[in-house]
């Protein structure tokens, strides 16, 4: 079942634009997308009143990318700890394992399979 699509209404920076949503998730996601630009420009805006409002946006998509790309970095890093942490103790509990001679597993984490044996 397709989620039907509708035109909601959003005002940034004192315009308006129609956006397209797909469903009611979507448009509130659509309608916070939309007050984060405003709050952005905004914000550039009240620091500098006579700058024309394109290099406002300019400045506001600036400010909006860097955030995100921190965020992808923060993240990114955060996966890298993680990776590691699991690489660790993937390897504590095959020598674990291996010493108690229980252990017959693959070298890859994802599709790795411990099975004790009768000895």
């Amino acid at each position: 079942m397709d989620t039907p699509s509708k035109t909601i209404r959003v005002t940034i920076f004192g315009d308006e634009y129609p956006l397209r949503a797909e469903g009611e998730a979507d448009t509130e996601y659509m309608t916070r997308v939309a007050e984060h630009v405003d709050r952005a420009m905004r914000k550039i805006a009240d620091r500098s009143p006579s700058m024309p409002a394109a290099k406002v946006a300019i400045l506001a998509a600036l400010n909006i990318t860097d955030e995100m790309l921190s965020s992808q970095r923060d993240t990114e890093r955060k996966n890298v700890g993680l990776e590691t942490r699991a690489q660790v103790l993937r390897e504590k509990l095959e020598a674990r394992l291996a010493n108690s001679g229980t252990h017959t597993a693959s070298s890859d984490f994802g599709t790795s399979r411990l099975s004790l044996s009768a000895n």
